[in-house]
């Protein structure tokens, strides 16, 4: 692309044309910098800032140490963005020059111009590798997931084509696609890279991020209504990449409950084939609680069934010996239902 350079190549010139006025005489005069017989600019360059200056394309060699100073404090422009080019057009490079030096006090039509037919500007770039992708994906995932870090394997971490950057001091922000990613399974996240704090690209990646976690397993054939003990299960590691939450996990989540459906041996325990906790058992004591508007009274009873927070069943009031239905409140209080 032809490089956009000379408006403000135009505007700097202008105002190198306004001379300082002199204190002693009060006339506006040219500061006058050393002289100079040649200019010689280059055909390639390549800068690793972010604009360019006069300096960049010039051969700094042939300048006298203040003409060198000059040439490094003009902004001509904006470098290309890594991997791209950026073009000078000679003839108004040419007509800057002039102006320049005429600024300076300096007839140009004295100085020799040695200005290329075609000058190419390039910035200083780096590709960032396969392998840093995959590590700071790996790292994002590692840090943000809620499966514990020794759970988790990320596989399979693929991406549109390797980003090239400018050179300079490069770092990232990685960002879920979803707000609610689960970090499990396919996972897709964008990685936002910078040099010297401005944005450069954003690269989107997926990877494939698989969990093992420790399931509870029968250790025997588990008959519907039968209620679950230690003695009753196992442990196994196994993949829940497709559904982790399927299954027993926790010893909380399988202890106590009832089972709604046979379970075969060594068969990992799904939690739809539970019922809640079970919280009472056959002969447990419990305090029943009788509610009237205004009143409650309590009184010691038994229970006569096993049951579950919520669950309605028989229990025996000791005082009178009579048995009524209640509703489980917790482990050891019911509810007489009216």
């Amino acid at each position: 692309m032809r490089w956009p350079m000379f408006s403000r190549l135009a505007v700097a010139a202008a105002v190198l044309l306004v001379g300082a006025v002199s204190p002693l005489s009060g006339a506006r005069t040219a500061w006058c910098a050393p002289g100079i017989s040649e200019v010689r600019i280059h055909r390639d360059v390549t800068v690793r800032q972010k604009d360019v200056t006069l300096a960049d394309i010039l051969e700094k060699d042939t300048l006298p140490a203040e003409w060198r100073s000059i040439a490094e404090n003009l902004n001509i422009g904006e470098a290309p963005p890594a991997g791209s080019e950026k073009y000078i057009d000679p003839g108004q490079l040419k007509a800057y020059l002039a102006k320049l030096f005429d600024s300076r006090g300096v007839d140009a039509s004295e100085i020799k111009l040695d200005i290329p037919d075609r000058i190419v500007v390039r910035r200083e770039s780096v590709q960032i590798t396969q392998e840093q992708v995959e590590d700071i994906f790996k790292k994002f995932v590692s840090q943000n997931s809620p499966w514990k870090q020794q759970e988790i394997t990320v596989q399979r971490v693929h991406f549109s084509g390797l980003p090239l950057v400018p050179v300079g001091q490069l770092s990232w922000v990685v960002t879920p696609s979803s707000p609610k990613e689960r970090y499990i399974g396919n996972v897709t996240a964008q990685i936002e890279f910078y040099i010297n704090g401005e944005k450069v690209r954003t690269l989107g990646v997926v990877g494939r991020v698989e969990v093992f976690g420790n399931v509870y397993l029968a250790s025997r054939p588990l008959k519907q209504n039968d209620i679950i003990g230690p003695s009753d299960l196992e442990v196994r590691r196994i993949d829940i990449t497709e559904a982790p939450d399927r299954f027993a996990t926790r010893l909380d989540q399988v202890e106590n409950r009832r089972v709604i459906r046979n379970i075969g041996m060594h068969q990992p325990i799904e939690l739809k084939n539970l019922d809640k906790p079970l919280v009472l058992k056959r002969g447990d004591p419990v305090t029943i609680v009788y509610l009237q508007p205004g009143i409650q009274v309590t009184a010691k009873g038994q229970a006569k069934e096993d049951g579950c927070v919520g669950d309605s069943l028989s229990v025996i009031n000791v005082s009178s010996k009579k048995s009524i239905v209640c509703r489980v409140v917790d482990s050891q209080t019911v509810r007489a239902i009216p």
